[in-house]
């Protein structure tokens, strides 16, 4: 008999898993459309199928699957992230911004959040939950790309004192210090950066630290 297919939509996702580990993206998103299609409502092959279309370049295919992951979970903290990482990539910072606002409320908020743990007792979705400084360090890139310095500041500074991506965090609080015409500071933030192995920060130093 033809046509059959007696898969189940976890079967997909696991062939689909093995291709992605041979960097097969492209193939694995194609099992990952079988997985889907046979449970619309499988939240991971979702996710990686979004994951893999990231990694393609295809941005607005990964947004529509991070919504379509938003629609089942309101609290996924991790879609609302990697949806406004792709808005960012596609130079949508203000939808961005909300969608990382949104990725910090599933936390708590900004000033009172909680990390959310493995509970055998209750699900409160741990698999999906982000740390602040990486929202933070995000959404501080997307401040700083429309010109909101004060908030991008204050977005690195947190990134800082958790030791988030260090080289990059000074980078980015030393391009500010700059808007700010505050080369001292700059200039220290900079050479941080460079010390800890950013790449682009001696090109700005040269230029700005005499």
């Amino acid at each position: 008999m033809t046509g059959c297919d007696f898969k189940s939509s976890e079967d997909y996702h696991k062939e689909a898993n093995q291709l992605e580990k041979q960097d097969k993206y492209r193939e694995a998103i194609l099992l990952l459309d079988k997985a889907i299609e046979k449970d619309q409502k499988n939240i991971k092959a979702l996710l990686d199928r979004a994951v893999d279309k990231s990694i393609i370049k295809d941005y607005k295919g990964s947004i529509e699957d991070y919504s379509k992951i938003i629609e089942l979970d309101y609290d996924n903290g991790l879609a609302f992230l990697n949806r406004g990482k792709n808005k960012k990539r596609l130079e949508d910072y203000v939808g961005a911004i909300a969608d990382f606002d949104k990725a910090i409320s599933t936390k708590g908020g900004e000033l009172f959040y909680m990390d959310k743990v493995e509970n055998s007792f209750v699900a409160i979705g741990f698999e999906f939950d982000i740390k602040m400084e990486e929202i933070k360090f995000e959404r501080g890139i997307a401040y700083y790309n429309i010109d909101s310095l004060k908030l991008a500041f204050d977005d690195f500074n947190f990134s800082i004192q958790k030791k988030y991506l260090l080289p990059d965090s000074y980078y980015w609080r030393g391009l500010i210090y700059l808007q700010y015409n505050m080369k001292s500071e700059a200039c220290n933030d900079l050479n941080k950066a460079k010390e800890l192995g950013d790449p682009d920060a001696q090109d700005l130093i040269s230029k700005n630290c005499k």
